[in-house]
């Protein structure tokens, strides 16, 4: 294959202006936890920004519903394609980071396999998966590659989830003493040269609250 059809198969990569990279994602309207969550009132996923603004474009619901239809449809097909990409797409190369999931969530543990499959097979490119799956994260007995941060999600605002799972995030109103704040909104909201959110040695990584 090449690396257009290899992006066919995938169902297209997407490109959040605030990453360093590439990323893959799908609608929020399908999140496990975080569709339930996106209802509770003070949650991190109330007023969710994937299930609003440029998100609800046609367009953009499109290309999320035909990436998921992309890894449904053939898994080892995508999973081959995705490893295609991790190693001959210039910047995620380049970059050495992938984010999975800037919309959307993990769909269960044949998902999580699979991306653990393509973070395997690409040793050289550092793999985020920031996810609220939270009993899947307590109950799967992979061996997770060591260049794939699972970072889990804590459901609740101004409330730090240290000690709770190997790597998380946290969303504050204001700081948070003790772990990695994001410093995105002090530059232009993008990640500029942090990576902590890829980072293994991070604990635990602060939002501010939007």
């Amino acid at each position: 294959m090449n690396l257009k059809q290899a992006e066919q198969i995938v169902g297209g990569l997407s490109q959040p202006s605030k990453m360093p990279s590439y990323a893959w994602s799908i609608s929020a309207k399908r999140c496990n936890t975080g569709s339930k969550l996106a209802k509770v009132k003070g949650s991190v996923c109330y007023n969710c920004y994937a299930l609003k603004g440029r998100y609800m474009f046609n367009t953009t619901q499109n290309a999320l519903d035909r990436r998921f239809n992309a890894w449904s449809g053939d898994r080892e097909k995508f999973i081959k394609a995705m490893i295609f990409i991790m190693h001959n797409k210039k910047h995620i190369v380049d970059s050495g980071v992938f984010r999975w999931f800037d919309s959307g969530d993990i769909q269960g543990i044949e998902m999580l396999t699979d991306i653990n499959r393509i973070a395997k097979a690409s040793p050289h490119v550092k793999h985020w998966l920031p996810t609220k799956e939270y009993k899947l994260m307590s109950n799967h007995n992979l061996d997770i590659a060591f260049n794939l941060t699972l970072r889990v999600s804590n459901p609740t605002r101004n409330k730090s989830f240290k000690g709770s799972y190997d790597y998380v995030s946290a969303v504050y109103d204001t700081t948070l003493k003790g772990s990695y704040m994001c410093p995105a909104p002090k530059q232009n909201n993008a990640c500029g040269s942090c990576r902590a959110c890829w980072d293994k040695s991070v604990e635990e990584v602060v939002y501010k609250a939007h």
